[in-house]
C-alpha cells in the first residue's frame, strides 16, 4: 500500500492573530520552489513533524523549528509577535483512498508534543464529520500499543512491521522512522553519502538492510524472521528440558538416587535413551525397580510376622546395633574420602581451566606471529639454537630440550591447539566427574543419616522396659512402608515426565529439520529478479546522469550490504579513489529511483510511492544531469510515486528544467511563507 500527501497546514497563534501556510499536493510531481532555503526546510520539516517521522534525522525530542512556530514571528508589514501556540496538521491518503488527517502541536498551553488528535475518513470530504482520537508518538508503544500512532500509520498503509534482531534484546520492530529514510532525503546531512542517513539509536542490528529488505519485499527478511521465531522456539525448548531434567535430579536426590542416559540438554529422538533411576544399595548403585522389589520383600516378611517384644530380641538388637555403629563409621569414612576426592577433582577443574587460559593465550600469540609473517616480517619462530627457548627467551639445558630444536611456528601452533581440545576434554570430564561425585555424596549421606537414626532406635530399645513392642521392628516397618510407598510415586512421575522428554525431543527434532530446510539465507529466485532490476535501474540512471568518475558498468549494488559499491568498497567522496562530490550525488538520485523502481516491480514490495528530495543539486551538478534526473522522476510520478522536489533555485533556472514536466508548483511567494488568516 501506498501513502500520499494530501495537504499540509501550519499555524502559529500569536498576540497579533494567527500566521497560516496551506498547501494542497498532488499526484505526482510536487515542486515547491521557496524564496530562502530555511521556509523550505521548515514546510518539509512540518510534513515529518505532523506524521511524528522526525526520529529518523535525530534521536532529540526537541521540535525541529525556528522562532516563527516557537518564540516570535514576523507579520509581513513588519510587526513582530511572540507566539502563543503553533500546530501542524497533515492529511495523508492510502491507495484505497482512505483519509487520515494528523494534527501535532508545536507549542501548546498543556499539550505535549507527544500527542497526536487524528481523524479518518473515506473521502476527504468526510474528514470534517469524523470521529477525533488521540494518540501518542516518539514514547514507548507508540509502534505496538492501539493508541500508538505509528502502529496506526502502519496499519493504514496496510504494513505488517516485521519484528528484527536487536541490540538489546532479541528483536525489536522494524520502526517506520527506520524505512521513512530510504524515501526522504533531507538538506542537512542527507546529501553527505551515498547510503541513506540511518537512525541508529533504534537499536537495530544491519538497519540500513533490514529496511531495504522489507522495501523490496525480500524472502532474506522473511526468512529472518523465520529463523528468528525458530530460535526462540529453540530456547523454549532448551529451557523447558533443563526445568524437567533439574525435576528429575531433584525428585532423584530424595530416595538417595541419580539419573542416569538423560543428556542436560536436548536431543532428537534417535539419540534419546530411557532414563534410569538409581539408588546406593548395598554400597553399589542399583536401578531404583531393583531395589524397591527387595524392600517390598522384606516388608511382607515384616507385615506377615508378629511383633514381638523388645526383651524378645535383646540378642538380635544388641548384633544390628553393632552392625549399624560399622556402617555409621564406614559410611562416614566412605563420605570423607568422597569429600577429598571432591575437593581434589574440583581443584582439577580450576587449574584445567587456568591452563585453557594461558594455552589460548599463546595461541592468540601464535596466531599473531604468523599473521606478521604473511605480511613479510622476519621475527617469525624458526629453528633456534640448543640453549635459547623460541617463544620466552631463557635458556635451556638437555632436559629441556631432548633433541636440541624447538618446534618451528606452524608445529607450535599447531601443537597448542592439539593441547587445548585435550584440555577442554578433560576439563569436561572431570567437570562430569564432579557432577558424578556430588551425587554419590549425597547418597551417602542419606545413608549414613539413615545408619545413625538406626543406632538411636536400638540404643533407646535395649535401654528401654523390655516388655513393649520392638522399636525396632516397627520402626524398620513403617521406614520400609513409606519409603516403598515414596518410591513407587517416584517410578510414576519419572515415567510421565519421561512422556514430556519424549514431547520435547519430537519438538527439538522438528525445530531442528525447520532450521536446516530454511537454508543458508541465500536468496531464492524471486530475490534475485528483484535485485536484478535494481542493479540495471541503478546502472541505466547513473549512465544518463552523467556519472565521469567511475565507468557505470564498475558500480553495483552488493547483495550483502545492499548498497551501491566499486570494487568491494563502498562509494564515498574520496578524491584519492577518483570520486567526485558531483557523481555521489548523481549516485545517490540513482540509488533512490532505482530502489523505488525495483520495488514497483518485485511480487512483495513496500515501498510507501513516496520521494522527497530536498535540495538535490547538491555540489554545483550539472544542469544537464538535473534534467535527466528531473525527467526519470516524472517517469516515477506517472508510474504512482508522488514526488516532493524541493530547492531554493532560482526560479529561471528552475523552470529551465522543468520545460515539459508536469508538474504541481506549491504556494511558496513571498518572502514570508506564514501569512495573516482574513
Amino acid at each position: 500500500m501506498t501513502l500520499k500527501i494530501a495537504d499540509l497546514e501550519i499555524c502559529s497563534r500569536t498576540e497579533l492573530g494567527t500566521l497560516r501556510y496551506f498547501a494542497n499536493f498532488q499526484e505526482g510531481l510536487n515542486v515547491l520552489a521557496a524564496p530562502n532555503s530555511f521556509g523550505k526546510s521548515t514546510l518539509l520539516q512540518a510534513i515529518v513533524y505532523g506524521l511524528g517521522l522526525e526520529g529518523m534525522f535525530s534521536a532529540s525530542r526537541k521540535a525541529p523549528f525556528g522562532p516563527a512556530l516557537l518564540s516570535v514571528a514576523d507579520f509581513p508589514d513588519g510587526r513582530r509577535a511572540r507566539v502563543r501556540e503553533s500546530w501542524v496538521t497533515v492529511t495523508v491518503r492510502n491507495e484505497e483512498d482512505r483519509h487520515l488527517r494528523s494534527k501535532r502541536f508545536i507549542l501548546g498551553d498543556q499539550v505535549d508534543t507527544s500527542l497526536v488528535q487524528t481523524w479518518q475518513a473515506r473521502s476527504y470530504e468526510d474528514l470534517a464529520r469524523a470521529r477525533q482520537v488521540d494518540m501518542f508518538v516518539r514514547q514507548p508503544g507508540a509502534a505496538a500499543r492501539e493508541l500508538g500512532f505509528h502502529h496506526e500509520l502502519a496499519n493504514f498503509m496496510k504494513w505488517d512491521l516485521p519484528k528484527v534482531p536487536g541490540f538489546n534484546s532479541a528483536e525489536v520492530p522494524l520502526y517506520l522512522e527506520a524505512i521513512f529514510p530510504l524515501f526522504y532525503v533531507e538538506q542537512k546531512s542527507g546529501w553527505s553519502g551515498v547510503a541513506p542517513r540511518m537512525p541508529t539509536y533504534l537499536r537495530i542490528r544491519d538497519v540500513l538492510r533490514r529496511s531495504v529488505e522489507f522495501t523490496l519485499g525480500l524472502s532474506t527478511l522473511q526468512r529472518l524472521r523465520a529463523q528468528a521465531a525458530l530460535k526462540a522456539e529453540e530456547e523454549q525448548i532448551k529451557t523447558s528440558w533443563t526445568n524437567a531434567y533439574e525435576r528429575a535430579v531433584e525428585s532423584a536426590a530424595t530416595v538417595r538416587g541419580r539419573i542416569s542416559f538423560l543428556p542436560e540438554n536436548p536431543v532428537t529422538p534417535a539419540r534419546r535413551q530411557p532414563m534410569v533411576i538409581e539408588t546406593l544399595a548395598d554400597e553399589q548403585w542399583l536401578p531404583l525397580e531393583t531395589v524397591l522389589r527387595s524392600w517390598r520383600e522384606r516388608l511382607n516378611e515384616l507385615e506377615a510376622s508378629n511383633v514381638i517384644t523388645a526383651g524378645a530380641r535383646t540378642t538380635q538388637s544388641r548384633d544390628e546395633l553393632e552392625s549399624a555403629e560399622d556402617q555409621v563409621r564406614a559410611r562416614g569414612a566412605s563420605l570423607r574420602l568422597i569429600n577429598e576426592r571432591l575437593g581434589l577433582t574440583r581443584n582439577d577443574v580450576d587449574i584445567l581451566a587456568a591452563r585453557l587460559a594461558t594455552l589460548e593465550a599463546e595461541r592468540q600469540r601464535l596466531a599473531d606471529m604468523r599473521k606478521l609473517r604473511t605480511l613479510g616480517s622476519e621475527l617469525g619462530i624458526g629453528v633456534v639454537s640448543r640453549d635459547s627457548c623460541p617463544t620466552c627467551g631463557q635458556e635451556l639445558d638437555g632436559r629441556e630440550v631432548a633433541t636440541g630444536v624447538a618446534a618451528n611456528l606452524e608445529t607450535s601452533l599447531a601443537e597448542v591447539e592439539a593441547e587445548k581440545e585435550t584440555v577442554l576434554s578433560v576439563q569436561r570430564a572431570a567437570s562430569q566427574r564432579v557432577e558424578m561425585l556430588e551425587s554419590e555424596k549425597r547418597a551417602l549421606q542419606a545413608l549414613l543419616d539413615d545408619a545413625r537414626g538406626q543406632v538411636r532406635v536400638l540404643r533407646d530399645e535395649l535401654s528401654g522396659p523390655s516388655s513393649i513392642p520392638s522399636k525396632a521392628q516397627l520402626h524398620e516397618q513403617i521406614r520400609l512402608s513409606n519409603t516403598a510407598e515414596h518410591s513407587q510415586r517416584l517410578l510414576d512421575f519419572l515415567d510421565q515426565l519421561g512422556e514430556v522428554f519424549d514431547d520435547l525431543s519430537e519438538k527439538w527434532q522438528d525445530v531442528r529439520d525447520r532450521l536446516r530446510d530454511l537454508g543458508t539465507g541465500s536468496m531464492n529466485p524471486d530475490d534475485q529478479e528483484t535485485l536484478k532490476n535494481w542493479q540495471r535501474s541503478f546502472r541505466q540512471q547513473v549512465t544518463d546522469y552523467g556519472l565521469r568518475s567511475i565507468p557505470p558498468t564498475e558500480l553495483s549494488i552488493d547483495p550483502e550490504s545492499l548498497v551501491p559499491v566499486n570494487d568491494g568498497m563502498e562509494l564515498a567522496f574520496d578524491l584519492t579513489m577518483a570520486i567526485s562530490a558531483s557523481d555521489m550525488i548523481r549516485t545517490k538520485w540513482a540509488y533512490y529511483v532505482s530502489l523505488f523502481e525495483a520495488s514497483k516491480e518485485a511480487k512483495n514490495g513496500h515501498h510507501a510511492d513516496l520521494l522527497v528530495f530536498d535540495e538535490p543539486r547538491q555540489h554545483e551538478t550539472d544542469r544537464g544531469s538535473l534534467a535527466a534526473f528531473v525527467r526519470r522522476l516524472s517517469v516515477g510520478a506517472a508510474a504512482g510515486c508522488q514526488v516532493i522536489y524541493a530547492t531554493s533555485e532560482d526560479p529561471r533556472e528552475l523552470g529551465e528544467v522543468l520545460t515539459g514536466i508536469p508538474c504541481n508548483i506549491l504556494p511558496t511567494q513571498g518572502q514570508h511563507l506564514l501569512m495573516p488568516i482574513e
